[in-house]
């Protein structure tokens, strides 16, 4: 069961994918169905891209640090990247 938890924006996609190529292709192979297909892998891959876990930057860090201490109120989200 963890691997499906772990991986489960990996089987979302590859459901999604599966799906749009089943409807798209069933009928006939065509380069119209193809690019389709192509342009939502491509849509689902900078989707990860864009809200996959990430470390925070040393930058970041190094200005979290100066404001604790200072007089400005901290709001602390701790979260795991998985």
């Amino acid at each position: 069961m963890e691997i499906i938890n772990q991986y489960s924006i990996l089987w979302s996609g590859i459901l999604i994918l599966g799906a749009a190529a089943f409807f798209l292709l069933r009928k006939d192979y065509s380069l119209k169905s193809s690019l389709k297909v192509v342009g939502i892998a491509a849509v689902l891959l900078v989707g990860w891209l864009v809200i996959r876990p990430q470390e925070a930057s040393t930058t970041e860090l190094a200005q979290f640090k100066a404001e604790i201490g200072q007089g400005q109120s901290v709001l602390l989200e701790l979260q795991s990247p998985y």
